[in-house]
């Protein structure tokens, strides 16, 4: 591994420093890298007919960062559009640069400047908060899979930003800065460079038909696809046992189970879109099964954590339905989602780890005037706290799980008042109220609730702060006449402290899960709401209704 190259990358994409990069072309040229269309057409996913964009020439490039590297002008540089369908955008277009295009002396100088001769600038239109590709990149390098180094940018097109006056635009000049799935990339990733690696487009998969559609990618030590064609044989001979002996199937489980909490929706598992697939060996031009072991590697992450999908573990791709209908396979998944919910999406790593992080980029995306930066980054803040939810919905809630209940509509968090009893100055033996108020997120035991079995599919709950349990009246109502819960020391009469905690908007049989559950009394059958019923202190009640609020776990 070219160990100062690699250095120089990482100071090139450090998450705080914001690129400022100068194109200077003709404006001829310009309009026509922006407006050309793809070969083939738009969202034409079976193109075999090569590169589907004309790369073309800027006069000069000029590259700084807030931190690294020092202004540095650069001649003769390839610039050429990128994307064919949903980010494809004329006034504000994805685009590559390739310093080596054109010119071996510009390829010397960034290879030296800076590690490399490429870069990727992706436009963002998919995702206006600018954050979800930096910060997923960094979830799928705390979950040990390949993934690119990925940061910020202002670009320019003679002195103007990108986009800017035209109709439409969302942040003009602001990019995200992804690192392209090239030779450094795979050094960095996979430590070998001899290997062949292949892109996986919309409706391909590892199946005989789509062979032909495969992209080989530049950087392969053959271009005959032996070493493909031979793995898709072997697995429509061998099924999973066949797939296991030419990918890398443990690495595949731990994509499948981020894919289900970044809802990757159009990558692999759920699209068979936005994927790259290495063979990590030395590669041979007559390969056999030991010449093959595969390795997916995650790209196109901008549509991640959208609130319009659910968490999914479904999808058609091969690998994922030969792995979701093997029993044993399908409880290494799920072990993988526990144990990613235990660490990388747990409330302490979001407190401690991810908020920090999203704290950083929304000032970074705040500073590049991105409209509505902080109700943009809230979004996916609050979808990170319901990707915790969502696992346990898939894979259960352990005994003694600790959590916040959050409101879905307020986020705000079920709280055990220790003051306010029912009826107020009530004697020993007291009920006190519940009520919802803002999540403080400071794990305040008042505000955390205790899990636990209660048979029969039943949980009970019971606060943290005061050890008393959750339950629900059937005989004491508000004044609007909604029925209490209400907590008190442990009294189970009629099933009173039993809830069923039930995934909302769910389809288990498909493994999607919105992430909300609905707290439905074992004994009224009626559900927690977080409403307006107020207690004699002014709070805002949690009651039972028919139909009460989603909740999310956190």
């Amino acid at each position: 591994m070219s160990a100062q190259q690699q250095q120089k990358l990482d100071a090139l994409y450090s998450l705080d420093n914001v690129l400022t990069i100068r194109i200077t072309m003709a404006q001829a040229d310009w309009d026509a890298v922006r407006t050309e269309q793809p070969a083939g057409g738009i969202c034409n996913f079976d193109w075999d007919g090569g590169s589907r964009y004309t790369w073309r020439k800027a006069a000069r490039v000029e590259i700084s960062g807030t931190a690294f590297p020092a202004r540095t002008e650069f001649s003769d540089v390839g610039v050429k559009k990128k994307s064919f369908c949903g980010s494809i955008n004329s006034e504000k277009p994805c685009i590559h640069l390739d310093f080596g295009k054109f010119s071996d002396t510009s390829e010397e100088r960034a290879e030296d400047l800076f590690g490399s001769r490429y870069l990727t600038l992706n436009n963002s239109i998919q995702d206006a908060s600018f954050v979800r590709q930096p910060l997923g990149y960094q979830l799928l390098a705390m979950a040990g899979l390949p993934h690119s180094r990925c940061n910020l940018a202002r670009v320019f097109v003679n002195g103007i930003p990108i986009g800017q006056g035209l109709a439409g635009v969302n942040a003009p000049g602001v990019y995200v800065n992804a690192e392209p799935i090239m030779k450094r990339y795979i050094e960095r990733n996979f430590g070998n460079m001899k290997g062949n690696l292949y892109e996986i487009e919309h409706r391909d998969d590892f199946v005989a038909g789509r062979v032909h559609f495969i992209a080989t990618e530049e950087l392969s030590a053959f271009e005959n696809k032996a070493d493909l064609k031979l793995a898709i044989d072997h697995i429509a001979d061998h099924g999973i046992a066949g797939a296991a002996e030419v990918f890398d199937l443990e690495q595949f489980i731990r994509l499948y189970a981020m894919e289900f909490f970044l809802k990757h929706w159009d990558g692999y598992s759920n699209n068979t879109n936005n994927t790259y697939v290495y063979n990590d060996v030395t590669a041979v031009e007559t390969p056999g099964v030991a010449n093959i072991k595969f390795k997916l590697i995650p790209w196109g992450i901008d549509q991640t954590l959208r609130t319009d999908h659910r968490f999914k573990l479904g999808g058609t791709a091969k690998l994922a339905q030969l792995v979701r209908e093997d029993p044993a396979r399908r409880e290494q998944v799920f072990s993988q989602i526990r144990m990613y919910r235990e660490t990388i999406f747990s409330r302490k790593s979001q407190q401690t780890v991810l908020k920090p992080l999203l704290d950083r980029l929304q000032a970074l995306v705040t500073d590049l005037g991105v409209p509505d930066a902080a109700a943009q980054v809230a979004t996916v803040r609050q979808q990170l706290r319901l990707a915790e939810s969502a696992a346990y919905a898939l894979t259960g809630i352990p005994d003694n799980a600790s959590v916040y209940l959050l409101n879905e509509e307020s986020g705000a968090a079920l709280h055990a008042s220790n003051s306010e009893t029912i009826p107020p100055a009530a004697a020993p033996p007291q009920n006190f109220e519940v009520y919802h108020w803002p999540l403080k997120d400071d794990d305040d035991p008042a505000d955390l609730w205790r899990v636990n079995d209660a048979g029969g599919g039943r949980k009970s709950l019971t606060n943290q702060g005061s050890g008393r349990v959750l339950h629900a009246s059937d005989s004491l109502t508000t004044a609007q006449g909604h029925k209490y819960l209400y907590t008190c020391a442990p009294a189970n009469t009629d099933h009173a402290e039993e809830f069923a905690i039930v995934p909302s908007a769910s389809v288990p049989a498909d493994f999607a899960y919105s992430g909300y559950f609905r707290l439905v009394s074992a004994r009224t059958n009626l559900q927690a709401t977080y409403g307006m019923d107020l207690t004699p202190g002014g709070r805002a009640r949690v009651h039972q209704e028919p139909l009460g609020s989603r909740i999310c776990l956190y």
